[in-house]
């Protein structure tokens, strides 16, 4: 070992030679140096020579001490020089005392208990800190956080379920840490509650921008038995119920969408205290009672379906959302207890339009006079064709006397 010191360029270490240093180095501490150690003991170390196996350190003692390289840092090296070199002081744990031969010295753990520190720092600010994925492990994935080990929960991994863990294996994200214990060695991090902190800042930014009557282009995430919900940007989600679908009546919201559409919707309202969007898809199309109002004329007898009965009267369809109702009264010239007496869903029938309310877009008709007045046109007929047939016979006799 002194060979090698007396090797070493004195340029390295300033003016001094080897057995100058160790020679000041051992007036400056007593020779009983590496008796006083004890085991957990962090001291200062000078490193003084460097090869590829370990570090030579001078921490005051008669001689210098080793470090090997797997000591000198958390890290994977090749040589302990990537890790440190000649003059520099660091800090070492004594992990064994003993004689000089015996005595252990890590800076690896000194590292690792100050990354502990620092990290107890962090999990008091609740600031987040880089965490990369090393594994799938019982219940969640097992993750680095400044070179030690800590868990997520699967359930703490993404803001919803997530199926394949795998595809996050790998990956380095901010993470929170939402539990701490040195005592255990114990560190828990989670991942959803920072994605949750960005969604609701995306969605006081959105909020602040949506404006009712707006319209917004997005995609059909979800749909449920009541509606379908629209990703509108950022995780961002409205609610198109299922009555804003189309103008036509709506059975099921598979009807009109399927998860993975592109559509474009109309802001209804907003609620920026419960976050909620109500959207309208039907509100995109024009009205059918735009056209209705064009083309129905009271007083009319048109075509329709019987698309709905109740106890009042009966609904007929005249053309794609725009119904109009048929009241009890007015479904047959014999008193009726039901309409279901006469009609059923899907009959075809004849209705005349006995009053339009444009402004409430409704529709009054009636199919008993709806028969009196195809029964007066049938008549009107038959009468026009009997006076056509008797003029023209008329007609023929004064050409014979002719």
């Amino acid at each position: 070992m002194t060979e090698e010191l007396n090797q070493r360029n004195p340029q390295d270490e300033g003016t001094d030679t080897a057995e100058e240093m160790v020679e000041s180095m051992a007036n400056d501490w007593p020779e009983d140096r590496f008796r006083e150690l004890v085991q957990g003991q962090i001291i200062e170390a000078k490193v003084i020579l460097v090869r590829d196996d370990a570090a030579f350190v001078d921490i005051g003692g008669k001689s210098d001490l080793t470090v090997p390289v797997e000591e000198l840092s958390a890290k994977q090296a090749a040589s302990a020089k990537e890790l440190v070199k000649p003059g520099d002081i660091i800090k070492v744990m004594v992990t064994r005392t003993g004689d000089e031969d015996k005595i252990r010295l890590s800076k690896r753990l000194v590292d690792q208990q100050q990354v502990w520190f620092d990290l107890e720092a962090v999990f008091q600010s609740g600031n987040p800190v880089a965490g990369k994925i090393q594994d799938i492990v019982k219940g969640g994935l097992s993750v680095t956080v400044g070179g030690l080990k800590a868990f997520m929960p699967a359930s703490q991994a993404a803001l919803g379920f997530t199926k394949n863990l795998e595809e996050l294996v790998g990956q380095e994200y901010p993470v929170k840490i939402i539990e701490f214990d040195p005592a255990k060695r114990r560190i828990v991090v989670s991942r959803r509650e920072l994605l949750e902190k960005e969604r609701k800042q995306a969605v006081e930014e959105i909020f602040k921008t949506l404006k009712e009557g707006d319209r917004r282009s997005g995609k059909v995430t979800r749909i449920t038995d009541f509606g379908a919900f629209i990703d509108l940007g950022s995780g961002v989600e409205g609610l198109i119920h299922i009555s804003e679908l189309s103008w036509n009546r709506v059975k099921s919201v598979k009807e009109a969408l399927n998860e993975g559409d592109q559509v474009e919707v109309v802001i209804l309202k907003t609620d920026q205290g419960t976050q909620k969007i109500s959207l309208s898809l039907k509100q995109i199309q024009a009205h059918p009672w735009d056209e209705a109002a064009l083309k129905f004329k009271e007083g009319e007898v048109y075509p329709g379906t019987v698309v709905r009965l109740e106890s009042f009267g009966a609904f007929v369809r005249l053309a794609p959302g725009v119904d109009g109702l048929i009241h009890i009264s007015q479904i047959s010239d014999k008193r009726i207890a039901k309409p279901d007496e006469v009609l059923k869903v899907g009959d075809e029938v004849q209705a005349k339009i006995v009053k339009i309310d444009t402004a409430n877009r409704k529709i009054s008709l009636s199919l008993r006079e709806a028969v009196q007045e195809i029964e007066k046109q049938e008549t009107e007929q038959l009468l026009s064709t009997q006076s056509d047939d008797t003029a023209i016979t008329q007609n023929l006799g004064d050409f014979l006397k002719k």
